[in-house]
């Protein structure tokens, strides 16, 4: 009875090393070694009363995370505020950064999502307000590591202006397509 108590103890504590999909530290290593790399395409901007725009020459960086340069174009056709449309024209784009988590991988497919942080830009004492955006943490995306292309999408889903919620920000999806150079 002792050495089946053993055994079970044994294999529960080498299950452990894997987190709740399956994903040990070398698969996840792995993963992010197969991902890395330049990808460049387009993006395609989905959003409210059938907006839809498609951005080209856009780029991703796949390393221990994902970054990606997002335009807030697509915000100034959307927003009525003629102050707030012009505050982000100035601002252009912003950089986004994403951590991964994975979900599923074969062969050839790693599907993940994102977790991107709040981008800020700073403003007040006389400058622009302060902005901050807040993404949404329920999408991803697939690599394909045999292809070398990825694509994913994002969602900025609040918009912060010196502490105060803009409440009628639009909800739009940019979805990324490209290929590793």
């Amino acid at each position: 009875m002792g050495t089946l108590m053993l055994f079970l103890f044994a294999f529960t504590f080498i299950s452990c090393d894997k987190d709740e999909n399956g994903f040990s530290k070398e698969d996840i290593q792995q993963a992010l070694f197969e991902m890395k790399g330049t990808y460049h395409g387009t993006v395609h901007v989905s959003g409210p009363n059938g907006f839809d725009q498609t951005l080209q020459n856009a780029m991703t960086i796949s390393y221990d995370s994902l970054k990606f340069n997002l335009s807030l174009q697509p915000y100034m056709e959307l927003i009525s505020d003629e102050v707030l449309s012009d505050r982000l024209s100035e601002i252009g784009e912003i950089e986004v950064i994403a951590g991964y988590y994975f979900d599923q991988r074969d062969d050839s497919t790693i599907n993940f999502t994102l977790n991107p942080k709040d981008v800020e830009i700073l403003g007040g004492y006389g400058a622009p307000p302060t902005i901050r955006i807040v993404f949404s943490k329920n999408y991803g995306g697939d690599a394909l590591v045999n292809a070398n292309f990825i694509a994913f999408n994002v969602s900025p889903m609040e918009l912060w202006i010196n502490g105060d919620k803009y409440e009628d920000f639009p909800k739009i999806v940019y979805h990324f397509e490209g290929v590793y150079e």
